[in-house]
């Protein structure tokens, strides 16, 4: 008997079918997990699925809301406290415990338990450095001087590592700089928030007898007297950021930020922020990389003697038509101020670079800095900035001030980097604001 739709299946055929969906649907109701996923009961992954990772340490600072941990591998963690999350009664400062903690997807670690392990005391390394040790709060009274915050990927297996990157010799402004020695900067990685805090005093001296080392002492002293000795000013500070994803360096910019950049009282404030010429209300620090603490305290950190740097000279050269001195440092960790912040961790971590001193005022053109022995856990590899100093009109009187600084990151396994341009321009004596009321 011939069918009227030969495309079709049988009657017979066309119920079997039936039957089976029928039977499939019945399995997943009765079988949880094992049936056929609809899209009407699909769920949001609960907090119960979130990753959880481990820290070892001991709490360097602690309060209702919030616990910072220095881990067994030189690392400083946040951890967010929830109400509802039980830890061990009676936790202070100095306490080792083992954290146990979810991340969000802004980077910030929320910790779900924890418990007292004091073997963790023998894992700790011999030193660590004394700037949050006391167990107050963590926070510079600095800006950080340096923010990286990317939302690509930050480690993809058998990457062969970032590109090489170059900061390159200090802007011609009166002339250029001869030094034919330039650092080549391996930037493997990036700095998320870094800053300076003033180290204390105390390190022995340096040595006199070594050449060259004469004029560090006096550098050091200029330094000492350049904050205070500095006045209110405004500046604007023009940044451009630039990203690169290939092994061979390839920048494309990003975005354009201007600022105008307060000093006060002996402390930076930015005002008038802007990207792409649009107003943002957004800290700097929240917008990407960005850059703070070149107008002294990267400066005053490195020369301090707590800082116990050890200085070697390199050379004689000319920066600008300036006579200079230039010469290779190491710090220690131990004796680190140089505050490196991922979201939710930050890092001091041990650093080294050079420096270029003006002979006849022993006043520091140049500063390149790289961070040593980062943590193979933290999401950057090596931090590294520059900074070039010049001197600038205030006034009647002259100031040696920051006129650029650059910033090279990479992202560990990757070669997303990126790179910042900062220039400061437009300087000029700065009033405070004061506002008159009448009464009415």
């Amino acid at each position: 008997m011939q069918t009227l739709y030969p495309d079709r299946p049988p009657m017979r055929l066309f119920i079997q079918l039936r039957r089976a969906a029928f039977f499939l649907l019945a399995a997943s109701w009765l079988l949880p997990g094992q049936g056929i996923p609809f899209p009407h009961r699909n769920k949001k992954p609960s907090e119960e699925n979130a990753i959880t990772f481990s820290f070892a340490g001991v709490i360097r600072k602690i309060d209702a809301k919030s616990l910072d941990l220095e881990a067994v591998d030189t690392r400083f963690i946040n951890f967010l406290i929830a109400g509802d999350v039980k830890l061990p009664p009676g936790l202070k400062v100095g306490d080792a415990i083992n954290v146990d903690a979810t991340q969000d997807d802004k980077g910030l670690y929320h910790a779900v338990s924890a418990k007292l392990d004091p073997a963790i005391v023998k894992q700790m390394p011999k030193e660590s450095p004394p700037a949050l040790l006391s167990g107050e709060p963590t926070e510079s009274a600095n800006p950080p001087a340096t923010s990286v915050l990317a939302d690509t990927p930050r480690f993809d297996k058998g990457d062969e590592g970032p590109p090489k990157l170059k900061h390159g010799k200090p802007p011609a402004r009166a002339s250029h700089d001869d030094d034919s020695g330039s650092t080549t900067l391996d930037a493997r990685a990036a700095a998320r928030n870094a800053s300076i805090d003033p180290p204390p005093d105390g390190a022995p001296p340096i040595n006199l007898a070594e050449p060259g080392m004469e004029l560090i002492e006096r550098a050091r002293e200029a330094a000492g007297n350049f904050l205070s000795g500095l006045p209110n000013y405004v500046c604007t500070q023009l940044t451009t950021r630039y990203q690169s994803e290939t092994k061979q360096p390839n920048w494309h910019a990003l975005d354009n930020i201007s600022a105008d950049l307060v000093y006060e009282q002996g402390k930076e404030s930015y005002r008038n922020l802007q990207i792409n010429n649009k107003p943002v209300k957004k800290s700097p620090e929240e917008t990407g990389a960005w850059s703070s603490g070149e107008f002294g305290t990267i400066l005053d950190g490195l020369l301090s003697p707590g800082t116990a740097a050890e200085f070697h000279f390199l050379r004689d050269t000319t920066t600008n038509r300036l006579k200079a001195s230039k010469y290779e440092f190491q710090v220690d960790r131990p004796h680190s101020q140089w505050k490196i912040s991922e979201r939710g961790q930050f890092l001091l971590p041990a650093y080294q670079g050079s420096l270029t001193i003006e002979k006849a005022t022993a006043r520091v053109l140049r500063i390149e800095m790289q961070a040593k022995d980062i943590p193979k856990q933290f999401p950057e590899d090596v931090v590294e900035t520059t900074v070039d100093y010049d001197y600038v009109a205030l006034g009647s009187d002259k100031f040696l001030l920051p006129v650029h600084a650059e910033i090279l990151s990479c992202q560990r396994g990757s070669f997303v980097c990126q790179r910042n341009t900062i220039d400061f321009r437009n300087y000029h004596k700065f009033a405070g604001e004061s506002v008159v009321k009448f009464n009415q």
